[in-house]
């Protein structure tokens, strides 16, 4: 789609005239009643007409829309759906309850966009805001002419935030003869497999088209989307206007046949990238895909796998020997999700789990650590870490197994739109779009998804979540598998198991320097607070504020609150935190020791409230009214009950951590964020991983794996299964399996 391009939407007011005419009617007495002669004729409504722009902000497109008659602004509204509630979000709530609301009544071609600030810590989205209106404003007085005003020669360096929430990006750009000359990152702490793409594809892309219309690296779009940012301040810096440089990039309109294939491949994750090189091994022409400029996906930035007894580890570790009994764990497994998993899947995960780390280590030269324990009660050795490098093993199992058929081949930046089917239903290939428009229809005789579940898309975590997650996962992740095989009748299974939560932190994670790394991580640490009380969005506490915020916050939902008397708040600022909780992995750097006073404190509440992570209210109830906490004051009566030890708390939270929060006194609410790897729900797929559609029956040639299957293994009743990597184990399994049964019915197909 281009960026800030203008589309004008005409709408004209209907205009009503009053008509002199005679009426009759009867009166009680069946008089005739007279008309009004003097009726007077309404003057015509002023024409309406209706301009909108788009604009890339942090998370995503923002749009702006001006409604404008006889030269004067009606409204001016931004929109942002892919923009973080607590920042990107809230920057467009305030444009529009401020800056914008009182541009109503201005003259179109009197409003000084620049004069207008910016948000405090949401600068991408305030750039691609403010561009967004000056483009719908240009477009409303009728200026239609290419010409930019002259950017100076030189260089320009930027510091903008990215993705990483330990350092900003630091861009330097060079203009030569009214143009980009170059685009260079000098610092940058992205994760570097990701950053990759928006170095070696984006700025290329950038440069050539001379555009920052050009479309953000799918799986870096927070990355891409800052380096543009750092292009806009430049172009400003140098005497530009950077809102004229989103002239279109045209894209394709050509279609190209791909066919013969006897597997294809949707996604290159973990379970993606097994399908395609199990399917290859067995002799099978394979064609895959993903979304990303990369492959593996989230795969690639988790910690390692669930194996069960592989062979190689057993040997290494325990004199051959088995380190657990299996059935014991396939017992406790269906256990524990009380009997909406299927057997026969969990079983395979089980059986097969040690054997496809086997064969990526024997086969595929990948490096794990030890197995071995997690968090489980069980205490089980069932997970091992990657310990090699993962891309570049990821990357050359994909390209041995493209060496073994001259047809093999794979693609990046090219995303499925839905499934081809023949007349009987039965599954022939996929239809795709690369980044550039082509469309690819390719065809085959078995289909893999492997598309990483629906994290990524709003729609559908409103649905089935109540709103979207943060998540640490890429976002491309949004579903397009689930949904292209539900367009052909396949069921789902469990779509709303509860996410998979291995983080918490702040609801908006700062990234650039209005604190330092010492003062973010006080605030980190109040938000995972031990010796406070946690609820739910609308006030209902939810689990011992004592265990493990970070893997069971997801029990409150998406998001909670940790609360603080002013008391307490007053004592950590004199006296220090009486406990400090560390994020396992989205700390930014700093630290923070229990007794040391923080003498900056009302500095980080000022920057935590700018940043919708601190609230404070007078009083419970004034709290509870600000944030929408139906249940907050009688949750906040039982809690300091725990506290007086007038009653016991059922969490089992120690007493000496429970501080009671007067509800007549001031008080203080921190806002966290469960942030999540990805869904496990998904499709309903048998024990070859088969898609089966509404009825049970076999989807013929259609197969699920990782997140897009997963939750025929799980239950809605229960968090994800905390044996230890079961989400990173079912998708290098299943993708094995899958794509040995899709090479298997390519072959009998023939």
């Amino acid at each position: 789609m281009d960026k800030v391009k203008a589309k004008k939407k005409l709408m004209t007011a209907i205009c009503m005239m009053a008509i002199l005419a005679s009426l009759t009617g009867c009166s009680k007495n069946n008089k005739q009643e007279s008309t009004n002669d003097n009726a007077e004729t309404q003057t015509p409504a002023a024409q309406e007409s209706v301009y909108t722009a788009t604009g890339e902000g942090f998370g995503g497109e923002v749009t702006v829309t001006v409604t404008a008659a006889d030269g004067k602004i009606i409204s001016v509204v931004a929109e942002g759906a892919s923009e973080t509630e607590a920042l990107g979000g809230k920057a467009i709530a305030d444009y529009n309850a401020g800056a914008f609301a009182q541009l109503a009544g201005s003259a179109v071609d009197a409003v000084d966009v620049d004069s207008i600030d910016a948000v405090s810590g949401a600068t991408v989205t305030s750039t691609a805001v403010k561009n967004a209106l000056k483009t719908a404003l240009k477009e409303a007085q009728g200026i239609t002419s290419t010409e930019k005003k002259a950017v100076a020669d030189g260089v320009q360096e930027v510091t903008v935030s990215g993705h990483s929430v330990t350092s900003q990006l630091k861009v330097a750009v060079t203009f030569k003869d009214n143009a980009i000359a170059a685009v260079d990152v000098l610092e940058n702490s992205e994760t570097a497999q990701i950053f990759a793409g928006v170095e070696e594809r984006f700025i290329p892309r950038l440069l050539e088209s001379q555009s920052l219309a050009v479309d953000a690296i799918s799986g870096a779009t927070v990355s891409s989307n800052a380096v543009k940012a750092a292009v806009e301040t430049a172009i400003n810096m140098a005497g530009g206007d950077s809102s004229e440089w989103y002239t279109p990039v045209e894209k394709s309109s050509e279609t190209v046949v791909l066919d013969g294939y006897d597997v294809i491949v949707v996604g290159l994750g973990g379970a993606g990238m097994s399908a395609y090189v199990s399917a290859a091994e067995k002799g099978a022409s394979v064609f895959g895909f993903d979304t990303a400029a990369k492959v593996g996906g989230t795969s690639t930035t988790t910690s390692g796998p669930m194996a069960i007894n592989p062979q190689t580890k057993m040997e290494a570790q325990n004199g051959g020997e088995a380190f657990l009994n299996e059935d014991e764990l396939i017992a406790d497994w269906l256990e524990y999700c009380h009997g909406d998993a299927k057997e026969e899947i969990v079983r395979l995960m089980v059986e097969q789990s040690g054997d496809t780390m086997d064969w990526l280590i024997n086969e595929y030269g990948f490096s794990f650590g030890d197995i071995s324990a997690f968090f489980h009660p069980k205490m089980w050795k069932v997970w091992a870490s990657y310990t090699g490098d993962v891309n570049a093993e990821y990357l050359n199992a994909m390209n041995t197994a493209k060496a073994k058929n001259e047809k093999n081949d794979y693609m990046l930046e090219l995303t499925g739109t839905k499934l081809l089917t023949d007349e009987n239903g039965n599954v022939k290939g996929v239809e795709a779009e690369y980044y550039d428009g082509t469309t690819y229809q390719i065809y085959g005789k078995s289909v893999v998804l492997a598309t990483g579940g629906f994290a990524g898309n709003a729609e559908m975590m409103t649905q089935y979540f109540k709103q979207p997650w943060n998540t640490k996962a890429m976002t491309q992740n949004d579903g397009a598998g689930i949904l292209m095989a539900q367009e052909i009748g396949a069921a789902l299974y469990n779509i709303d198991v509860p996410p998979m939560q291995h983080n918490a932190q702040t609801a908006t994670i700062i990234r650039d320097d209005s604190l330092t790394a010492d003062e973010k991580a006080v605030l980190a640490s109040l938000v995972l607070g031990k010796d406070s009380m946690l609820v739910s969005e609308d006030g209902t506490r939810f689990m011992s504020e004592a265990g493990n915020i970070e893997f069971n916050s997801w029990n409150g939902g998406a998001f909670f609150y940790t609360l603080y008397s002013e008391e307490q708040m007053k004592q950590f600022a004199e006296e220090g935190l009486s406990v400090v909780s560390t994020p396992f992995f989205l700390g930014q750097g700093g630290s923070v020791e229990a007794g040391t006073p923080v003498a900056t404190m009302d500095k980080i509440v000022e920057v935590g409230e700018a940043n919708g992570i601190i609230f404070k209210a007078d009083s419970v109830e004034a709290l509870a009214e600000l944030l929408g906490m139906d249940n907050l004051a009688a949750e906040v009566e039982k809690y300091n009950s725990y506290a007086d030890g007038s009653a016991e708390d059922p969490f089992g939270k120690d007493t000496s951590l429970i501080h009671a929060i007067n509800a007549g006194e001031p008080v203080y609410a921190v806002k966290g964020a469960a942030y999540i790897y990805g869904t496990c729900g998904g499709l309903d797929v048998d024990g070859t991983l088969t898609v089966l559609d509404t009825e049970g029956n076999q989807i013929k040639g259609l197969y699920a794996t990782g997140l897009d299957s997963m939750g025929t293994m799980l239950t809605t009743k229960e968090a994800y299964v905390t044996y230890g990597g079961a989400a990173q184990g079912w998708a290098l399994t299943s993708g094995k399996v899958a794509g040995e049964n899709a090479a298997a019915y390519a072959a009998e197909a023939e």
